[in-house]
């Protein structure tokens, strides 16, 4: 399919500069499109569920590619960008399983990519995205400064990563749904981040755990000198049967051990003072909790999905968002010294 450079109505003549919201969404019979020089922006979900898409060219002029624009297009293997845009959204090709290589050629838009078909900002210090359909390892190049949050979220064939001593800082959720993880190396002369036997990675002081790959197993004791456990970063390890919390951590963020589903046992230390939403989604294994009194606020749904768990302790005062609990937990509010 050919879109027009321009379109007639009422004899009177349009240049096409967007793709609306949803134009073309789920056309799964589209094989090709053919786009103008000229359209400004591919909008929202514009090509969502195209899944006979095998590749696309961004056509030059194109400045803007927004949330979802060829979401699900599952067959789509290549995206080429001639002149890339200045703005490209991070879930823009989201679920597009089969996606290989981005293309972008350098010092013609705000993005370029590496020969591993990888897209980076321009100047390549900064990585945005790797391949969906990227597989066994991935070695991030010297010289990148910055792995962009869900950088690798979805690259269900990764099996381990590599990062070069120079990478200094590491968004939210890069690892998301990398379920195939099972090591994750650091450079020993990176000053920001390091990883241990495990392959678990943390910043370099070991106050932060950012990620561990999913092939940690067994009885875990996170370290005493962690004081945060950052968003996602056990998220479906599946053979976790244990977790110890030691006493200093303050923060179990967003979704941090949710789809854990064999943990039996949870010891949960008297520093902690949030537990953030969905925080346990998922763990089944769980019978009983007792949230400690220095938890100030337990965020959404931070223990839905566990539907073993029975009863639940908490302190009287605890800020509560909605459903933290399966409906059948029989929750006990209690009065505590201090609370």
């Amino acid at each position: 399919m050919e879109v027009p450079p321009e379109i007639y109505v009422a004899k009177k003549e349009y240049a096409v500069v967007e793709i609306g919201e949803g134009a073309f969404a789920g056309h799964s019979e589209l094989a090709s499109v053919s786009l103008p020089d000229g359209v400004e922006t591919i909008g929202d979900q514009a090509f969502e569920g195209c899944s006979g898409l095998v590749e696309i060219v961004i056509p030059r002029g194109t400045t803007s590619i927004r949330g979802g624009a060829f979401a699900s297009c599952s067959k789509l293997e290549t995206v080429r960008m001639p002149d890339s845009p200045r703005k490209i959204a991070k879930h823009a090709f989201e679920g597009c399983s089969s996606l290989k290589a981005f293309i972008a050629e350098k010092g013609k838009g705000d993005y370029v990519s590496d020969k591993e078909g990888c897209l980076y900002d321009n100047g390549s210090d900064r990585l945005f995205r790797v391949p969906y359909a990227a597989s066994g390892t991935v070695d991030v190049p010297p010289g990148t400064k910055e792995i962009a949050g869900e950088a690798l979220s979805g690259c269900v064939g990764v099996t381990s990563v590599r990062i070069p001593s120079s990478v200094e800082k590491m968004g939210d959720k890069v690892f998301s749904g990398c379920g195939a993880i099972a090591m994750i190396y650091v450079n020993p002369r990176n000053e920001r981040f390091r990883s241990d036997l495990q392959g678990i990675l943390y910043d370099s002081e070991v106050t932060e755990v950012v990620r561990a790959p999913n092939s940690v197993t067994g009885e875990l004791e996170i370290p005493a000198t962690v004081r945060r456990i950052r968003m996602n970063a056990f998220e479906k390890c599946s053979g976790l049967t244990s977790v110890t919390i030691p006493y200093g951590t303050a923060t179990i963020e967003d979704s941090a051990f949710e789809g854990c589903s064999k943990i039996r046992r949870l010891s949960l230390s008297g520093s902690i003072r949030y537990i953030g939403e969905g925080a346990f989604r998922g763990c089944a294994g769980i019978v009983s909790v007792t949230i400690p009194d220095s938890v100030e606020e337990i965020g959404d749904g931070a223990f839905a999905g566990c539907s073993r768990l029975v009863s639940a302790s908490i302190p009287m005062g605890t800020r509560l968002g909605e459903r933290v609990f399966p409906a059948n937990c029989d929750i006990r509010l209690e009065r505590r010294t201090g609370k």
